[in-house]
């Protein structure tokens, strides 16, 4: 249960995607979405489910943010060395 990939040989390879580009950029793009810096100054129309709809914008947008980010962590990371990984695979039995 502790496994969440294959044991195929590309998904042991070392993987680090907080270098990669695209992450940075839709990171950042959706805080620039979630802060409401380009809406007019007091703006509360119209209102959605009772409440201004650049805080459902506002919340769509941590909602991103957490999405990609516990995606990078959980499925797109693998800093386990080969040793690491067969060490840890022998002392489950």
């Amino acid at each position: 249960m502790d496994r969440r990939r294959s044991e195929s040989p590309s998904s042991t390879a070392l993987r680090e995607p907080i270098r990669s580009p695209w992450l940075w950029v839709s990171l950042v793009l959706v805080v620039l979405a979630g802060v409401p810096f380009y809406l007019p100054t007091g703006t509360v129309e119209p209102l959605i489910g009772g409440v201004p709809y650049w805080l459902v914008v506002s919340l769509g947008a941590t909602l991103a943010f957490s999405a990609i980010t516990c995606w990078a962590c959980l499925r797109a990371w693998n800093l386990a060395e080969p040793e690491e990984e067969a060490a840890a695979g022998g002392s489950d039995s």
